[in-house]
Parts: structure tokens; sequence; C-alpha cells
């Protein structure tokens, strides 16, 4: 009855204080007592199916075959359906089976609605809800930034190629197989491949230097500005080096799907 009347989200606070006597209690009034409707044992026909059609005249409807060789009662079956069909009625009749209606399913034995009795009132607060929420989903949805292939977290083209070539140039100045590697082609580590080593050495630490630069400019200074992933730029950065600052300068503005509809 509470969820009938819209105070549905009553009922498990109630349950949980002691149920319906414990209110009554709390709020000093007399308990009522007891609906017929819930102490009346509820009672349902017993369905008795007649194998013999005694009183089931609908199981053995047809005619005799002393009443079929007779022309009186033949006129007077097809005057009778004649009749009923004039009238509309069923020329079959129904078994009692048929007529025979399932216990409690007449309706009346059902709990209460689980919905509350929509009334004007409701119905358009419902409607303002919903609306707001549509409204909530629409902001935020136009408050995404368009997909941008550029926003990926992938090194590729000619951030790519710098990248290897850098690595690879890194690896080799300062890499400790690098002196073995140039006694097998003959070069003296000691010596002439010692000088080679340290002369490498420069443009590699000046890499690493521009790679930790450009990954700072782009994660740091330019990818806020034009509503870019930090974190994206950071790393393209610290890879791609200054071909990352290049790149990340000539890119526009990311905008969002509601500025992109604006335009």
């Amino acid at each position: 009855e509470i969820t009938k009347y819209g105070y549905g989200y009553l009922v498990k606070p109630i349950m949980n204080a002691g149920g319906r006597r414990a209110m009554y209690k709390l709020m000093n009034m007399p308990e009522p007592s007891i609906s017929t409707r819930l102490t009346k044992p509820k009672s349902a026909r017993k369905l008795v199916i007649d194998r013999e059609g005694k009183e089931d005249k609908a199981r053995y409807s047809g005619l005799k075959m002393t009443q079929m060789l007779d022309d009186d009662a033949m006129a007077r079956a097809l005057m009778e359906a004649n009749e009923k069909a004039k009238r509309g009625e069923s020329l079959r009749k129904k078994l009692l089976e048929e007529e025979y209606e399932m216990p409690f399913a007449d309706k009346r034995n059902v709990g209460p609605r689980q919905t509350p009795d929509w009334t004007p009132e409701k119905i358009d607060e419902a409607n303002r809800k919903r609306g707001e929420a549509l409204e909530w989903a629409r902001r935020a949805r136009d408050g995404e930034f368009r997909k941008d292939d550029d926003e990926r977290a992938a090194v590729e083209g000619s951030l790519r190629i710098y990248a290897s070539i850098a690595c690879l140039f890194v690896s080799f100045a300062f890499g400790r197989s690098t002196p073995a590697a140039l006694s097998l082609a003959g070069i003296n580590a000691s010596g002439e491949g010692g000088l080679l080593l340290d002369i490498l050495q420069v443009p590699a630490l000046a890499l690493v230097a521009a790679g930790i630069g450009s990954s700072i400019v782009s994660g740091v200074v330019l990818a806020p500005g034009k509503n870019r992933s930090s974190l994206t730029w950071f790393l393209k950065g610290l890879l791609g080096g200054p071909l990352a600052v290049l790149k990340l300068r000539e890119l526009e503005r990311l905008k969002t799907r509601g500025e992109s509809q604006e335009e």
C-alpha cells in the first residue's frame, strides 16, 4: 500500500527498523486489525473431468448411430445448427476443462503495484528528470575531444626514423662492445678507436639532451595549449626529438565535439 501511493522508497527503511508494528509503537498509534482478505484462506473450485459424458454434454454431443439413420433427427439437428449460426453462436459446445478457470488467475490475488499511480504532476516530474539526464549526457558528449590520429601513443613516420638513428648512434657511442667491434675492423681501440669514440660521444650526448628537452617542451609547454595529451607528446618528444616539437607546432588546437558542431 505504501508503494501504491508513491512512497515505495520507505519500505526498506521501515523493514530495517522492525517492520510496520514497530512503526505503530514509535508513533503511539493502535495497531489495526488484520484484514480478512489476508486471514481467510483462498478456495478454488476443483476440476472434475467427466470421462463418461454424464454431465459434460459437450464431450458426447454427436448423434448416435440410430439417430443418424432417422431422417427426422438429422433434420432437427440441421435446423438447430442453422439457427445457432444465424444467432452467431458457436456450433461446438465447450468442455468443462475449457471453462475451468485456474485458481488465483482472476487478477484479484495480486500484490501492490511496483510503480505509483501516474498523475499529470508525476508524469511532468518524470519527463523533467529524463530531460535533465539527456541534457547532461549531451553536454558530456559535447565536452569530449574529437578523435585525432596524432593523439595515438605511436611513433610513426619521420619520428620513428629519427628514434631509430638516435638509438643506434647512442648505442654505438656508449656501447661496451664498441671497442671489440672496432678491433675486429682493424682499428686500435686504445689509439685511433678511443679518439673516435670520444668524438662520437659528444653528438650522442647532444641527441640525448635534445630528446629530454623536446619531451619537456612538447609535453609541458606546447601540448596543454593545444588541448593535446601531455603524456603522449612527452613520450613522442623523448623519442622523436626536435621533429616531435616541429610536428606539434604545426598541429591545430584540438577542438571538442560541441565546438565542431558550432562551426
